[in-house]
């Protein structure tokens, strides 16, 4: 007896367990992805036409974007040229007002190292202009020799250029020579005109030209109507233009900078026993020194169709009296105007 009722549970149990098997592939194919494939059941027509606006609202609201961010990106493109100008152009018009005076004496046919005559700055140095040389100095040796390009690194006067030495304690004019071009050794070169007095003073190369004995380059900025400005510009503006020679007032104009509408200058006066520093709008300083300068800017930054308030105003900080005020026209105001300030210290000054 208990051998079959053991026989007759474990039958049951098998039973059971088949049962429990049948029903969990039961299950496997009813919630299987192939039991997907059997529901009929279609899209409707209100669902697709739902769908289709819904999406025609998501492309229009891209295409909006798009359109705002490209046209966002040209305006920063070409914000990004007329800053990219003004660098160009502001940066070589520092850097020549930082050397003017450079290699200049007091005493010679250069003139005053920097002037401002009606709205035309004009630069005397032998540190500006467009030469390959220029800037090149050298001290004169106890042996009244030079350094020559070939033998040190710069600063160094080239070998059979002109030079002018002066004088390190008052830049007083000591002479007007060439340098040769045969090597003393170690790099040196002899002047051609060889005296004691240039012994221990600096020689500055120079684009001497025979006849003229100009010791430095004359550079000019100032406005001017190019008559061939790009049409993005307002009609009343003018264009920044660079004339450089190594003749009094010669040269031929070079168009730097369209656009602009205003061109300022202001210059800082240092009293040698107090250290009181004075602006004002002119270059003769009197008893003190010219030792800073201001240089301001009104450019246009847009094309037409922005908004300017009526006044720029330049050297604010400097007080009223000597405020730069540019009053817009009509149709000025519908351009947006850039200011470029800068301070620059003039380094060769006396």
């Amino acid at each position: 007896m208990r051998r079959k009722a053991i026989s007759y549970q474990l039958s049951a149990v098998r039973n059971k367990v088949q049962q429990s098997a049948f029903s969990e592939k039961q299950n496997l194919f009813t919630y299987s992805p192939i039991h997907l494939f059997t529901n009929k059941k279609g899209t409707t027509l209100v669902e697709l036409i739902v769908t289709l606006a819904i999406f025609s609202v998501i492309v229009s609201m891209m295409y909006s974007t798009y359109s705002t961010f490209l046209k966002q990106v040209t305006i920063e493109r070409k914000t990004a040229k007329t800053e990219l100008d003004i660098f160009n152009v502001s940066w070589p018009l520092i850097k020549e007002i930082e050397t003017a005076g450079f290699g200049v004496p007091k005493t010679g046919t250069c003139g005053t190292a920097i002037s401002l005559s009606g709205s035309v700055l004009t630069i005397h140095s032998t540190a500006a202009g467009d030469d390959q040389y220029a800037g090149a100095w050298s001290y004169v040796t106890p042996a009244a020799a030079v350094y020559g390009v070939a033998g040190t690194a710069m600063p160094g006067v080239p070998t059979g250029k002109n030079v002018v030495i002066i004088n390190n304690l008052d830049k007083s004019r000591l002479g007007l020579t060439s340098v040769t071009t045969t090597d003393a050794g170690g790099g040196y070169y002899y002047l051609t005109d060889t005296t004691s007095n240039y012994m221990n003073n600096v020689a500055y190369w120079t684009p001497y030209v025979s006849g003229t004995d100009l010791e430095c380059y004359e550079t000019s900025y100032y406005l001017y109507n190019s008559g061939a400005a790009p049409a993005m510009c307002e009609s009343n503006t003018w264009t920044l233009g660079r004339k450089v020679s190594t003749t009094a007032g010669g040269g031929t104009v070079q168009p730097l900078l369209d656009c602009v509408l205003t061109l300022a200058y202001r210059f800082g006066c240092i009293n040698a026993s107090t250290g009181n520093l004075t602006w004002q709008t002119g270059t003769n300083c009197g008893t003190a020194k010219l030792r800073l300068m201001k240089i301001g800017m009104v450019i246009q930054s847009s094309t037409k169709g922005a908004s300017s308030p009526a006044t720029i105003i330049l050297f604010e900080d400097l007080g009223a009296a000597l405020a730069e005020s540019t009053t817009l026209t009509t149709e000025q105001r519908n351009y947006r105007w850039r200011k470029l300030e800068q301070t620059i210290t003039l380094k060769n000054q006396e």
